[in-house]
Parts: structure tokens; C-alpha cells; sequence
């Protein structure tokens, strides 16, 4: 039971330290009830938490607890898992505070051993901090310098850098340079130096002037030619010699059948000029088809004409054809960009 007392005690024996802490007054200045209430639940949760061995889950709620209310038992504790999580430099930084800042008359004991533990963990972390030097040329207006997300003050550039151990990534980069960078690792206690370069960008060269325009040459214009008017002519030029070509067989086919009619009528005829009565009906033949054969004669000789007009005189458009009379019958053939015919009155 004794041991099982002592165990105990020693492991609860620095929560019951710190909230006693919590109950002192502030070495920096006074804080509400609220706040420190609030600190003292959150400090002793991440004391629970580094007793545990979970410093990660111990350092959000130290930080949060030592904005809120600062002691040395918090901050030390704070240091000491920032330290164990790899991150010497910022947790050697919070022991030395809780080292250098000197203790009231009425601090409690738990003040004065959270100093005498946080120079402990200090005197063994402080050999593990590597260094780090960066060299960057040229050294120009508006240079920056990262390694990691963090900044490097120009004043650190060429010197000894404090630098936690392990892989870092460095940027540097200023106005009209290309950025540079390098990687490098470093083991603890070590010493590294890393050299940039930075390279200027190319000024894009500025386009070439364009030639200058020639001056311009009195030439006459150039006159516009209307093929496809020509080309229209042509075709009607055909068409109307086919038409022509039609009119004239016409007329010769009908003109042979109208004296075939006329033989005929002389046969029925006497030599004293009586005719029987069905004799009429040849003569009617006879004079229908001699209007036939004029009418063709007359188409075929006016589209043959109108076509030679088209192809060899007219540029281009419509032509004026000629009309043609017989027997009181007029026939005039037509041209128009759409199309031929024959109009007239029988």
C-alpha cells in the first residue's frame, strides 16, 4: 500500500503543484477570474497529457493555457514537450524565459522547482541545436529569404543561424530574379552552409518594327469583269439557237405537208376551177399548215438571229430581238436572264 501511495504521488503530485501555482499571483499582471479559472483547467489537462508521454496533444493546450495566464509552471512544461517534439530552438527559448525571470519573495515552491526543471531539460537540449548559414548572391533589394515558412531577417543572412535539426527546404527569391533553392538536412549539434544564386530573369525583347508601308503607285483601278453575266448571255445564246434550229423544222416539216395539201387540192380540181365540196376541207389543211410553217420559219430565223445577237455582240444582259409577220399573225421571240420564248398574236 506504501508503494501503491508513493506511486501515486508522484504522479499526480505535479498537477496538484500547478493548480496550486494557478492560485498565486500573476508575475506579468492581473488577470480575470474567468481567465484564470479558464488557465487552470487547461494547464492541468496539458500536464495530464505530458505526464502521458503525448507531448503533441500537451503543447495546444500549454500554449492556450500560458496566453491566458503565464506562470513557470506552465511554460516550463511547455518547453520541455516543445523539446521533446524536435522543435529545440522555440522550446529552449521558453525554458531560458522561465530560467532568467527572477521569482517574488511570496512565489510558491512549485515556481522555484518549474525553474530547477526547466534548467534540466535546457542544459541537454541546447548542445542538440544545429546551425545554419545562408548565403545569397547577389544580395539586391527586396531579397527574402525561407526556410520552411519561416523568414530570415536580413541581418541573419552570412551568420550562424540557430536551426532545429532535421530537412529543410530554402527559398530565396527578389523582384527580376528567378527563384532559388536548396534542400538540406541537418543533424543535431551540426553545422551547415548553404550558397543561392539568384539568376535574372530575361527581359523579353521588344517586338521588331514592322517594314514601312510602300508608297502608293497611281495605277488605275482595275476594272471589274462580269463573267458570270457573260456566262448568262451564252447560255441564252444557246438556247435560242436551239429554239431557232426548232422554228426552222417546224416551218420545213409543215411548209412540205401544206404543198402535199395544195397537190392534193389540184388533183380535185377541174381545169375550169370547180372544186367539190370536200375539197374545203384540204383547203382549210393546206392553209393551216402554210401558218404553221411561216410561224416556224419566223421563230427560227429570229432566234437564230437574236442567238448570234447574244454570243457575239451583246455583253452582256437581255437583247432586243426582232419580230416577225405573216398573214396577219405576229410572232417575236423573248430573252430574259431566266429564261426564252415566243410571244405574238395568231
Amino acid at each position: 500500500m506504501a508503494l501503491r501511495i508513493g506511486t501515486l504521488r508522484r504522479r499526480y503530485l505535479p498537477v496538484v503543484a500547478f493548480s496550486a501555482a494557478c492560485l498565486a499571483p500573476s508575475l506579468v499582471h492581473a488577470q480575470s477570474a474567468e481567465d484564470k479559472a479558464a488557465a487552470r483547467t487547461l494547464g492541468t489537462e496539458g500536464i495530464k497529457l505530458a505526464n502521458a508521454g503525448d507531448c503533441a496533444g500537451a503543447v495546444d493546450k500549454l500554449a492556450r493555457a500560458e496566453a491566458l495566464y503565464h506562470a513557470p509552471t506552465i511554460l516550463g512544461r511547455l518547453g520541455e514537450c516543445q523539446v521533446a517534439l524536435g522543435k529545440l530552438v522555440e522550446g529552449t527559448e521558453n525554458l531560458n524565459r522561465v530560467i532568467r525571470e527572477p521569482l517574488p519573495s511570496n512565489a510558491p515552491p512549485a515556481y522555484a522547482q518549474a525553474r530547477d526543471r526547466a534548467q534540466g531539460v535546457l542544459d541537454a537540449a541546447l548542445p542538440r541545436i544545429a546551425k545554419l548559414r545562408i548565403v545569397v548572391e547577389p544580395n539586391v533589394a527586396g531579397l527574402e529569404v525561407l526556410v520552411g515558412d519561416k523568414t530570415v531577417p536580413s541581418a541573419l543572412l552570412g551568420a550562424e543561424r540557430p536551426t532545429d535539426p532535421g530537412t529543410h527546404q530554402i527559398v530565396a527569391r527578389a523582384p527580376g530574379y528567378r527563384p532559388a533553392s536548396a534542400e538540406v538536412t541537418l543533424a543535431e549539434g551540426g553545422a551547415e552552409s548553404v550558397s543561392l544564386a539568384l539568376i535574372a530573369e530575361e527581359v523579353a525583347a521588344p517586338p521588331p518594327e514592322p517594314p514601312p508601308e510602300p508608297p502608293p503607285q497611281n495605277t488605275p483601278p482595275a476594272q471589274p469583269t462580269d463573267t458570270g453575266a457573260q456566262g448568262s448571255d451564252k447560255t441564252l445564246a444557246y438556247v435560242l439557237w436551239g429554239v431557232g434550229g426548232v422554228g426552222l423544222l417546224t416551218g420545213t416539216v409543215t411548209g412540205v405537208m401544206a404543198m402535199g395539201k395544195k397537190g392534193d387540192l389540184d388533183d380535185q380540181c377541174t381545169s375550169s376551177g370547180e372544186c367539190p365540196s370536200k375539197s374545203q376541207d384540204t383547203l382549210d389543211s393546206a392553209k393551216t399548215l402554210a401558218l404553221v410553217s411561216t410561224i416556224g420559219f419566223g421563230v427560227g430565223i429570229a432566234g437564230a438571229a437574236a442567238g448570234t445577237v447574244l454570243y457575239f455582240m451583246t455583253p452582256a444582259g437581255s437583247a432586243a430581238l426582232p419580230s416577225f409577220q405573216a398573214y396577219g399573225t405576229t410572232a417575236r421571240p423573248y430573252v430574259t436572264p431566266t429564261g426564252a420564248g415566243v410571244v405574238g398574236q395568231f
